[in-house]
């Protein structure tokens, strides 16, 4: 072997362990990317479930089983209403941001860490008249993915935390309490 052999072969292995390192670092700004981009989605998504126009859509939305106590009431007097527009704007927020969080696109669980019982309330709120509107329009599909996002919010309230996680410690602050 001569010398420019060996000069190659290092050329080679140095090109290669370059490649491996790069790869390596590569893929550890991507994975802090995504958690980045993560975050600003989950941060838009609360926004939106927060907004100003759902909080009023909420408002408008309240008590509405009894503007409608029976299907026939459904049928002659919701379509084209302020409680039917309030339902709209709640299927594009709500629907779109569960919709992301039901197929893995957001985390649902931070969504439902950070604003669990505002969606568990707002559903049970509105969740009589949509059953009513479900049987109407004959569609078991109507807000499928918000009765998801409350339903998982249901189930994760009652999850064990994970375990070894310092920030999910009883007893992280030891005997610190609280005082203004």
């Amino acid at each position: 072997m001569n010398a420019e052999q060996v000069f190659a072969g290092a050329s080679i292995a140095t090109s290669l362990v370059a490649l491996g390192l790069s790869t390596f670092l590569l893929a550890r700004q991507n994975k802090q990317l995504e958690h980045e981009r993560n975050a600003l989605a989950i941060l838009d998504a609360i926004a939106q479930l927060t907004d100003p126009v759902i909080v009023k859509a909420f408002a408008q939305l309240e008590d509405i089983g009894s503007r409608y106590p029976d299907d026939e009431t459904v049928r002659d007097q919701f379509e084209s209403s302020e409680d039917d527009h309030a339902l709209l704007v709640v299927a594009q927020y709500v629907e779109t941001v569960a919709t992301l969080a039901r197929r893995r696109v957001i985390d649902a669980s931070l969504i439902v860490d950070a604003i669990g019982f505002m969606l568990r309330s707002r559903w049970g709120m509105i969740l009589p008249f949509v059953e009513r509107l479900r049987r109407v329009r004959n569609n078991e599909f109507l807000f499928e993915n918000f009765e998801w996002l409350a339903l998982y919010s249901v189930w994760w309230k009652d999850v064990p935390r994970p375990s070894g996680d310092p920030h999910y410690d009883s007893k992280q602050f030891g005997n610190i309490t609280f005082r203004v």
